[in-house]
């Protein structure tokens, strides 16, 4: 039977002879050639997966339409105030900036007094206190301590259970104003406490005076206690260094106890350069 060729096919181009080299092919057209039976293996096995292997197509379950947010509503935030957490300070990343000092101080400065703190900033309303001794830095705060019952008759803190007043209060959550002090952190009443020149009792049970966690402020000498601003404090948002000061949950690992700031220097360094620090 004769061989019948299509109207609308085009005419194949002339076929170079491969160039004879002794009988041979050359290293060129060996490379060549053999590229392109990758490339060709590479496009067939593409399209053999897609026909053997096709995508499913998602299931009308999984699906998920967007509801769109009512106009002008503020998208949902995560709460920032959290109770059960801890300030934990890394001197190995602490710089000594004093930022965190200065946001607490304008902070409860400014709420306590805020005609006499205007425009000023006095360091001495901060519940944290940078220290900063022979290349370490110590930032200073309350730990939150707690007795024992079996052992001192009383879960209350140090502090607490001495305060002839019961000026030192904890504020459970749910209480209390927000950004300040509640979820289950301390409080001082001021209208109970006696105040630096008739009592202090708070501060010499804190280990040392002014060692740790209680001060007082520079009008009325009432005492003062880190509150964790309510459950989410202004000093950890306030450090320029991320891991020198954070908020994080309490883990604690039998007794607890307050350190004064020499002592906590002391220890520091002594395990950052194995040696004891001498000034």
């Amino acid at each position: 039977m004769a061989q019948i060729e299509r109207r609308d096919k085009q005419p194949e181009p002339p076929k170079e002879e491969p160039k004879a080299s002794g009988g041979k092919l050359s290293r060129r057209d060996f490379l060549i050639g053999g590229g392109t039976g990758v490339v060709v293996g590479i496009a067939a096995g593409t399209v053999l997966g897609r026909e053997v292997f096709p995508k499913a197509a998602p299931t009308p379950e999984a699906i998920v339409p967007e509801t769109p947010a009512a106009e002008g509503a503020a998208p949902a935030a995560a709460p920032t105030y959290k109770a059960g957490f801890e300030l934990a300070f890394d001197p190995t990343n602490c710089t000594g900036c004093m930022k965190c000092a200065v946001a607490c101080s304008e902070k409860y400065g400014s709420f306590l007094f805020p005609d006499q703190t205007a425009d000023t900033v006095n360091l001495e309303f901060a519940r944290i206190r940078p220290m900063r001794f022979q290349y370490i830095d110590v930032a200073s705060h309350c730990y939150d301590c707690k007795l024992i019952p079996w052992a001192e008759g009383s879960d209350k803190a140090p502090c607490q259970e001495v305060c002839p007043q019961d000026a030192i209060l904890t504020i459970p959550e749910g209480e209390g104003k927000e950004g300040y002090y509640g979820m289950g952190y301390k409080w001082i009443d001021r209208e109970k406490c006696l105040g630096l020149d008739k009592c202090w009792r708070c501060a010499e049970v804190c280990e040392e005076q002014f060692g740790s966690g209680i001060s007082f402020d520079p009008i009325e000498k009432k005492a003062q206690v880190c509150s964790r601003c309510g459950g989410d404090p202004e000093c950890v948002k306030a450090c320029p260094e991320p891991l020198a000061l954070q908020w994080v949950p309490a883990m604690r690992n039998g007794r607890f106890y307050a350190q004064n700031p020499h002592a906590l220097a002391d220890l520091y360094y002594r395990k950052l350069f194995n040696v004891r620090r001498t000034l």
